[in-house]
């Protein structure tokens, strides 16, 4: 899926774009009311949920997950924020990959690489690289949201998704892990909707069989039919250049060696942690900008659609994204991504620059 597909944010038709006010309507309501579902604690949750992104953007993947039926849309949104504050997804990356097992990570059983045909980012899974309970199952669920988190920052415009690479060489029953493709399912299909593009299924064996007729009762229609088992691993050239897939996988890519946090990495977490005055002016400034992004939006929604109005409109979604960038230091790391130059944030530097510059003077 891109934004070029339609009922996405480029390519609404009347019906779809009143659905998407009347939704912003009933999102605005729940936000600014703290007698409501979705109180005013958890209005930070949905715009750090959000991030870089485009509001409308986000808020339309809930409606295309539930059909453009906005009180279901806006279940699952209220579902999902819930979520996040209760898991703690916000704590997690703020602590990023330290708090994270390393002897998991290096399993290299997921990971991102590359770019399929369309321009979305790779997820590989090998399969026979998960023991099922060699980790505690909270370690690996964490490992799993972060994964998903970090997903979203290797999204490019106009892809909106992610195609998953399922490799099945080597599995046997001692990789077969029900418990955590639960979580897993229940993360693509209620909290991270619309996030999965496609999936690659490759080298199964015939004892996956009995394990996918069960697996495939957890599935949305949707997602299922997104879900494609190729007959040969070289089948996969179809959809990937050769380039993005990893020697194992016959491709070109070096294997994945993951690169751990350096001394300089870990200087500049502590950094941004102890500058709480800078943290706090940017949560100001963060809260300042979602509240005026939403007094435009509702003046839009309620059926403003004035070239002046629109023109503010875009600019607060502009303010608000830079709004973002400002405080992420605060509340995220880098990650091997970072250091491997698959992601780019430079304002990592640009804040602990200035940071450092305030501590000389």
């Amino acid at each position: 899926m891109s934004s070029n597909d339609p009922g996405h944010i480029e390519k609404l038709d009347r019906n779809q774009i009143e659905s998407l006010k009347k939704f912003w309507i009933i999102v605005g309501d729940n936000i600014n009311d703290s007698e409501n579902e979705i109180n005013s604690i958890y209005k930070d949750e949905l715009f750090l949920a959000i991030g870089y992104d485009n509001p409308d953007a986000v808020l339309l993947r809930w409606l295309r997950a539930r059909k453009w039926d906005t009180k279901a849309a806006l279940q699952q949104l209220i579902d999902t924020i819930k979520w996040r504050h209760q898991w703690g997804v916000k704590q997690l990356l703020a602590k990023g990959e330290t708090d994270l097992c390393y002897d998991e990570i290096i399993t290299g059983k997921t990971y991102f690489m590359g770019q399929d045909r369309l321009g979305r980012p790779i997820n590989y899974v090998h399969a026979k690289d998960h023991i099922k309970d060699q980790f505690p199952s909270e370690a690996t669920e964490k490992f799993t949201v972060f994964s998903m988190e970090t997903g979203r920052k290797l999204l490019k415009p106009p892809s909106d998704s992610v195609t998953v690479v399922f490799d099945l060489h080597g599995f046997g029953l001692k990789n077969m892990d029900y418990q955590h493709l639960k979580f897993l399912t229940r993360l693509l299909q209620d909290y991270y909707p619309e996030s999965f593009a496609l999936g690659l299924v490759v080298n199964a064996p015939w004892i996956f069989n009995g394990c996918w007729y069960i697996i495939k009762r957890w599935l949305d229609p949707v997602v299922e039919s997104k879900i494609h088992f190729l007959n040969n691993i070289n089948d996969l050239t179809r959809y990937i250049d050769p380039s993005s897939l990893p020697k194992r996988l016959n491709g070109t890519q070096p294997d994945f060696n993951y690169i751990p946090p350096t001394e300089q990495d870990l200087s500049m977490i502590a950094a941004f942690r102890n500058d709480q005055q800078g943290k706090i002016k940017a949560e100001e400034t963060h809260r300042e900008t979602v509240q005026n992004y939403l007094n435009i939006t509702y003046k839009w929604a309620h059926g403003d659609e004035t070239n002046d109005l629109l023109e503010k409109r875009r600019i607060a979604a502009n303010q608000l994204r830079d709004a973002y960038e400002q405080l992420v230091p605060y509340i995220h790391t880098t990650t091997h991504y970072h250091r491997t130059g698959a992601i780019y944030e430079p304002i990592f530097d640009i804040v602990y620059n200035k940071i450092q510059n305030n501590t000389q003077q």
